[in-house]
């Protein structure tokens, strides 16, 4: 098998050598509208009353089947995606909307899920972007559905980072994280916050829930670097980001929604080996790394200067 440390370096070439205009060329032409052979969206279609927006369907194939009291039916607009260890490690989900929160729930302690990683706010430049399904103050409690589907959501306590411990009552406890600045179809001005958040929720065994508004532009986004690096670390090829991306959105289709979140995920992932690991891949920048490194930089700066805090 091929060590991480080798996967790594011929990543990192790549990414290098392609440079931001041609990595946003090859967005635009292979990945654009790219979505599965075959894919069918009948759940969607018979659901349209819990989709927010009509133009982002949701796959039968990989659909979270939820069964739950008091639910009407099944469906919910959430897919699982695979790592190479796991068939469901991550749940991608459109945010809540005010009749889909039971259903959100019920999700939730159905997978035993212990994270929710929340990327958008309720509101957003006047709109609104997701329910307010979860109490934001400590000690605050709110109930979704009804008899012996009620569920209780108490909350236990905020720390420092918009992070909030959430108890649903006789059942389990989840760590919500919530994203407060990443802007709708833009990309975060942090570059390693992703990988700090993901390294937060890496040791769960269990399905870890991953919404924005839509489900498929922040949420695709968090799940494409995890899923690159938990790859990595198993030793599997990721050179190829564009096949990458179209293995993920056989999961989740339409995941990143554009250019500048798919370069987002190579800038998060640059920094991440050779800024905050960078004793441990100095040699990918000997002899020219270092120059074409600083050129990247300076080509996504320009790339992303107005995505980067702007719907």
């Amino acid at each position: 098998m091929v060590s991480a440390k080798v996967i790594v370096g011929r990543w990192v070439n790549r990414a290098l050598d392609m440079g931001v205009p041609k990595l946003i060329e090859e967005f635009r032409c292979n990945l654009s509208r790219w979505y599965p052979e075959g894919m069918t969206t009948n759940a969607f279609l018979a659901n349209r009353d819990k989709n927010r927006y009509l133009d982002v369907p949701c796959q039968d194939q990989r659909r979270v089947v939820v069964n739950w009291p008091g639910l009407p039916n099944d469906y919910i607009h959430a897919n699982y995606v695979a790592n190479p260890t796991r068939d469901n490690r991550f749940i991608c989900a459109q945010g809540p909307l005010d009749n889909t929160q039971l259903a959100f729930w019920a999700m939730a302690i159905q997978e035993e899920a212990e994270c929710i990683i929340m990327l958008c706010n309720t509101i957003e430049c006047g709109k609104f972007k997701c329910s307010q399904y979860w109490p934001r103050e400590k000690g605050e409690s709110i109930s979704v559905g009804e008899g012996e589907g009620k569920i209780r959501i108490t909350n236990l306590d905020v720390h420092p980072l918009s992070e909030t411990d959430n108890f649903v009552q006789n059942s389990t406890m989840i760590t919500h994280y919530q994203w407060e600045n990443w802007p709708d179809r833009g990309v975060p001005s942090t570059n390693l916050t992703a990988t700090e958040l993901l390294s937060a929720v890496r040791g769960t065994t269990k399905p870890i829930i991953i919404h924005c508004s839509a489900g498929i532009g922040r949420t695709g986004t968090i799940a494409a670097i995890a899923y690159v690096q938990e790859k990595m670390q198993h030793g599997q090829n990721c050179m190829n980001m564009d096949a990458l991306t179209k293995e993920l959105r056989t999961q989740r289709p339409y995941s990143i929604q554009n250019e500048f979140q798919y370069i987002y995920v190579h800038r998060v992932l640059l920094a991440y080996f050779l800024e905050k690991y960078r004793d441990r891949f100095a040699h990918i920048l000997n002899g020219d790394g270092e120059a074409k490194y600083a050129k990247w930089l300076e080509d996504y700066k320009i790339a992303t200067a107005t995505k980067i805090l702007t719907e």
